[in-house]
């Protein structure tokens, strides 16, 4: 009770502050955000959903270096609050206005009618939800990867997306930063610079291990009720002490919630989810296979490990991680290209990234670097000009300042918004892709070959496996379009 009680008066002071001062600001009045957008009156006012260590390492600053910050939701009042405090930085910085709303409901913010765009960083398993309620409330969205839970998640979205008439962005930003390596790469592709294509090689790491974790109460700021949505309801689990000191999950021990929920089948997909989303991402790009007349795709867990027994494609134990922790997947399309999705590749040299085999050499792509022979020869033999910007369906924005930089795909996302065409990380592609790797998720979990099918979105007549595309849906969280 006395938890409840501080969270409700903590947002409902904070709220209550933020709609008053909102009055009569003149938000839009400020200052232009560069050439974007010409007049002060054109930019976006964005609220964000989800507060976590995204939020802080590109959401707001990229967002906010557009438009002005009206609101933020989370339902963890501890994140809340920082996420605030970062976003008045920004606006003191800019002499914006200082009071912006927090919301433990996110519905609150989408009632806002001076919010134009919808920044969401939350766990995975509410994106779906998330966006369609916000497409439906009439807001143009910026969701961070993986989009679904379920191959019947992205059926929705597309059905929300195709009738609200809104822009939407996917946070698949190696679409168009790091460099351009990757759309370099995708263009070396096209222009057969190793020739046919026999092989790709995917690693995207595996995932953690927790040991038993022991049940405690949720965090004090925690809404844990709220945080599991549409998910069963379940105790909250936690180590006693928090393991990693640096990196992605630090500062958090070990638990079902926050940095370590993608290692649960409950909220997300593992590594396939998580980077899967990145390279599986790319190298279905490069090949030409995001469309749905590719034909069926024999998917093959050559080798996998999981920290729990499986039965029936479910973890026999809840009281720890689940998502496969190493795997081995040969991913056969109908042409014969294959592709490997793998948790590393010593056997090739490589950790993490994009190896692409052909009948006139190999080259390797990651966030790094991108290396190899057909890459060296490009300084004799360039790719024609204008290679790399045709790999896109439309021009990536009005000029291609910036294209590579960090920050260049919220950029695209905001000019979209302006010109009303459909930005490099579109729901389709993105959904195509994000099947492959639940398909490769549900034979993993059922330890035995699949066949998926793009066209039908279905795994043909394997009964067991189309039990996987949907899932039940708790009580009041439903997602309806």
């Amino acid at each position: 009770m006395n938890t409840q009680a501080s969270r409700r008066r903590f947002l409902q002071s904070s709220v209550a502050l933020s709609a008053g001062a909102y009055l009569g600001t003149g938000l839009r009045t400020k200052e232009s955000y560069g050439s974007t957008f010409s007049t002060p009156s054109e930019q976006p006012v964005v609220g964000f959903i989800g507060a976590g260590i995204r939020y802080h390492t590109y959401h707001c600053k990229q967002a906010l270096s557009f438009g002005p910050c009206a609101g933020i939701a989370d339902v963890d009042f501890v994140q809340l609050g920082r996420a605030q405090q970062a976003a008045i930085d920004i606006h003191r910085a800019k002499n914006l206005p200082l009071n912006i709303g927090v919301h433990e409901d996110y519905r609150h913010l989408l009632d806002r009618k001076d919010v134009d765009v919808i920044v969401i960083g939350s766990v995975d398993h509410w994106h779906t939800k998330m966006v369609c309620d916000a497409l439906a409330a009439g807001k143009d969205v910026y969701c961070e990867k993986p989009l679904t839970l379920t191959i019947r998640e992205g059926q929705q979205i597309v059905q929300a997306l195709e009738k609200s008439g809104r822009v939407m962005q996917v946070g698949t930003q190696q679409r168009t930063e790091f460099g351009q390596r990757f759309a370099q790469a995708v263009a070396m592709i096209r222009d057969q610079r190793i020739g046919q294509v026999k092989r790709v090689t995917v690693c995207i790491g595996g995932s953690r291990e927790s040991g038993v974790l022991p049940k405690v109460d949720p965090p004090k700021s925690l809404n844990w009720e709220k945080w599991l949505g549409q998910c069963p309801m379940v105790d909250y689990r936690a180590a006693n002490e928090i393991v990693d000191d640096q990196g992605w999950g630090a500062g958090f021990p070990f638990s079902r919630a926050h940095r370590y929920y993608r290692w649960f089948y409950e909220y997300s997909g593992g590594k396939l989810t998580d980077w899967g989303a990145h390279h599986v991402d790319i190298a279905m790009w490069a090949l030409d296979k995001l469309g749905t007349d590719i034909g069926t795709i024999k998917i093959d867990p050559l080798e996998s490990k999981h920290p729990v027994a499986f039965k029936d494609g479910y973890p026999t134990k809840d009281d720890q991680f689940n998502c496969a922790l190493t795997f081995k997947v040969q991913c056969t399309f109908q042409d014969g290209i294959e592709m490997h999705v793998r948790d590393t590749a010593p056997d090739l040299g490589f950790e993490n990234g994009i190896m692409f085999e052909g009948s006139r050499g190999r080259f390797l792509v990651n966030r790094g670097k991108i290396v190899g022979k057909p890459v060296e020869q490009l300084a004799d033999n360039p790719l024609p000009e204008g290679a790399i910007a045709g790999v896109y369906d439309e021009p990536t924005t009005a000029s291609l300042d910036g294209f590579g930089d960090e920050g260049y795909h919220m950029k695209n996302f905001m000019e979209c918004i302006k010109s009303r065409k459909q930005p490099a990380s579109d729901v389709q592609s993105h959904n195509r892709m994000l099947n492959v790797c639940h398909a490769v998720n549900v034979a993993l979990r059922l330890d035995r070959p699949v066949t998926y099918d793009p066209k039908t979105e279905t795994f043909g007549g394997d009964q067991q496996a189309n039990s996987f595309i949907a899932r039940q849906q708790r009580k009041g969280y439903e997602i309806t379009v």
